[in-house]
């Protein structure tokens, strides 16, 4: 069980020096540079971390310029293997512009490149370059493909660090951070 810390982050993105674009088992278990850099907690960890008790998410983003944004959810939980990590989320706020993407994952399955559980009738995870509770296909994709500043912005569509109910599908984040509260 979690240990306390000042951010307790189950995933991070801050450059391009991991890739996201993994199997199922690389996504059940922790992979990265730690909660500090580029990082994913893992499947099996968020399910234990979201068994018992009530759990909030929250999700910090940083833009290009510098500005921050958040946007936090006041029920969270994900569950097990046997069910594909089904999402559980619910309570959106956030901070002034940015709009609920992540509720629109409720009851979903997690899909990866090689597991496909999403909504859409190809796979989510292979056409955006990631692994998320996709519908067909996201409104925000964290684990996606992460593009420099030199590419953030325009074409193609949807690829990238993602939160569109802002920045739209054509700007990829600066940073992107996951909490569970």
């Amino acid at each position: 069980h979690q240990t306390a810390t000042a951010r307790p982050a189950v995933q991070h993105r801050v450059s391009g020096s991991v890739d996201f674009y993994r199997s199922w088992t690389q996504y059940q278990s922790e992979f990265g540079e730690g909660p500090d850099g580029n990082y994913w907690v893992g499947l099996n960890a968020l399910h234990e971390i979201t068994l018992h008790g009530s759990h909030k998410v929250r999700f910090l983003m940083k833009a290009w310029n510098g500005s921050e944004y958040w946007a936090e959810y006041s029920s969270f939980s994900v569950g097990p293997e046997s069910d594909n990590y089904r999402l559980s989320v619910s309570g959106f706020s956030g901070s002034a512009g940015i709009g609920d993407c992540f509720a629109g994952g409720n009851g979903q399955q997690f899909t990866t490149k090689d597991a496909d559980h999403d909504t859409h009738s190809g796979n989510c995870a292979a056409f955006f370059r990631g692994a998320w509770w996709f519908t067909a296909c996201h409104c925000t994709h964290p684990n996606g493909y992460y593009r420099d500043a030199s590419v953030a912005t325009g074409d193609p569509y949807a690829q990238g660090v993602i939160w569109s109910l802002y920045f739209g599908y054509y700007y990829s984040l600066m940073e992107f951070e996951m909490l569970v509260l």
